[in-house]
This record gives structure tokens, sequence and C-alpha cells, in this order.
């Protein structure tokens, strides 16, 4: 708990960006501003993840790969604001990947791995950011901001706690190859905290009712339980590919290490909450 200082820090200027992204979500001219400072994080994320596989000998279009995310990521706003293009996020993927392709028609060797590699860049990040905007934007221009904070709370809240218990009572280590710091105790109060503050949404969805959020009993208990497991997997599936990379942080940002290490658990938990909300709940 040595950082804890630079981290509450971190945590607090996050938070107030988030909070200030919110509140003014729907502005005429504020939309932009979320809809672009998303696109920004996640080529910032991309790019983060591009330097792990230049670390393990990958040849990326760095510069062509970033673009496509911005592209991808201002799809899905696009999408959400205007439902006649709700099919255009799918287009950009599947276009970025022919160009893709054609981009490397001239190499003879490495092409099957760098291919690999930047389609997974785009899956593991591009995609998932842009759903963020897709939930916080929901089709047919709702008001997904409730939505949005139960996300942004249940996963940030799931990090916290194990990271507090971890440092605290941990003794049985989670996955010590990957993640030495990662306890087991850590990670199931990670899990108590998720669901603790999925009830609290579910207790203020049915006392105040606010508009376009309702979270029933089994909706709190079975996104609560998904958010503390899978927003902890996500952590550590990005923990692997640093440590493949021999990478402490994704980058040196004072308090974050990188945008990458900020959203690891976001990427995981933003699409199970997009194809809740656009394809399963009634």
């Amino acid at each position: 708990m040595k950082d804890l200082g630079r981290r509450f820090a971190a945590s607090s200027i996050s938070i107030a960006v988030a909070a200030c992204f919110l509140v003014f979500a729907f502005s005429p001219w504020f939309q932009y501003v979320v809809a672009s400072s998303i696109a920004l994080l996640a080529a910032v994320a991309v790019w983060e993840y591009e330097q792990f596989a230049k670390a393990k000998g990958g040849q990326i279009l760095t510069p062509f790969l970033v673009a496509l995310t911005i592209l991808e990521v201002i799809a899905f706003f696009l999408a959400a604001r205007h439902p006649l293009l709700k099919s255009l996020p799918l287009v950009v993927f599947f276009v970025g990947f022919l160009i893709l392709f054609a981009l490397h028609f001239r190499e003879k060797e490495g092409a099957v791995v760098d291919l690999a590699v930047s389609s997974f860049g785009q899956l593991y990040i591009a995609v998932p950011m842009g759903m963020v905007l897709g939930i916080l934007y929901l089709l047919g221009n709702e008001d997904g901001r409730w939505w949005m904070a139960y996300l942004l709370c249940v996963t940030k809240i799931t990090d916290i706690g194990a990271y507090f218990a971890g440092s605290l009572w941990g003794r049985l280590k989670l996955a010590p190859h990957i993640s030495p710091g990662k306890t087991i105790e850590g990670a199931i109060f990670g899990l108590i905290c998720a669901l603790g503050a999925s009830f609290a949404f579910h207790f203020i969805s049915g006392y105040s009712a606010p508009r376009g959020f309702q979270l029933g009993t089994l909706e709190w208990l079975f996104l609560g339980l998904v958010f503390g497991l899978a927003g902890q997997f996500g952590d550590l599936s990005e923990s692997l590919l640093k440590r493949d990379a021999n990478k402490k942080d994704s980058n040196d940002l004072p308090g974050l290490g990188g945008v990458l290490d900020a959203v690891d658990s976001l990427l995981f938990n933003a699409p199970i909450l997009y194809i809740y909300l656009v394809f399963l709940k009634p």
C-alpha cells in the first residue's frame, strides 16, 4: 500500500471527471466531448497494448490501429444516437479488418502473427470501449447515465475492495505467476463489495425510480455476481499480457500506471452490460 497516496489522488480526479461526464453527457455540445474523450482513452489503451506486442517481437501497424480504434468508438456513439446507424460499428470493424489484411499483402513472413495480434487488440479494447458509449447513450436515445454509473461503481468498488482486503488480510495467492499481489481473500472481498454495490443500486431504483433505470431483485444479484467475477478476470487477463511482455504497468501515469491498467476490468464488464441491455433485458 506504499502508493496509496498517489492512487487516491488519481482516483479522486478520475471520479470527478467521470461525474462531470455523466452529469453533462446529454448536453448538445458536451456529448461530443464525452465521445471524443472515450475514443482518445481507447486509442491510448491500444497504443499501450501495441507496446506489449512489440516487446514480444510483433510488427504492428500502430498508427492505423489507433485510427481504427477511434473510428470504432465513434461508430458506437453514432449508432446509439441515431438508431438508423445501429449496424455502423460492425461495418467499421469489418472494413477495418479488410484494410488490415490489404496492408499486409506485401509481407511474406509474420503476417499471421501480426494480423492476429492487431485483430485481438480491436476486439479486446476498441469494441468494449465503444460499448461504454453504447450503454451511456442507449439505442433509441434513451438516457443510460444510471446504467453507466452502475457499471462504473460496481466495477471499481470491486477493484478497491480486492486491493484493500488483499493488502491487509491477504495470505493465499490467487495467481502468483502473473499477479503476485492478488490474493484469494482479496478476490472474495471484492466480490462481496460488488454484490453490496449492486444491491445499493437496486435499492435506489426501487426507492426513487430514476428514469430508464430499473434493477430488479434477480438483476442486481445476477449482474453483481457476474461483474464481481468478470471484472477481476479482466484485471488478471491484463496482468497476463503485462507479465508476458515483462512490463510492470502499461504506462507511466502517476497513480494509475496506464490507461489499460485503469480500464482492464471495464473491458470485460462493459460488453456484459451492453449485451444484457440491448439483447436480453425485458
